[in-house]
């Protein structure tokens, strides 16, 4: 299931200037996504692992974020906490 670009620059607009590209990029290779799919699904179930463990994305946001946000905070506490939390944010948003 792709985003439109309509639904990527909304993203995009929501967050603009309040996260860390350095982090961003961080975040996508260290925090692998993946979708399950199964016949009597309707639709898939999108899934991010997270310390060998996975997690659904579905109406999960605000533990996922503080889940990540408490694992790559002491790499990148220069940042700030508000910048780190809203780039980990805009990162699960661009996973849906």
């Amino acid at each position: 299931m792709r985003m439109t670009e309509k639904e990527i620059n909304e993203i995009k607009s929501n967050y603009d200037g309040g996260y860390s590209p350095e982090l961003l990029n961080h975040l996508k290779r260290h925090f692998r996504t993946f979708e399950l799919n199964y016949d009597w699904m309707t639709s898939p179930v999108k899934m991010i692992v997270i310390n060998e463990k996975g997690y659904s994305l579905y109406e999960n946001k605000k533990f996922l974020t503080s889940k990540i946000s408490n694992i790559v905070e002491d790499e990148w506490i220069h940042l700030g906490i508000p910048k780190i939390r809203k780039t980990v944010k805009y990162f699960l948003d661009g996973i849906k």
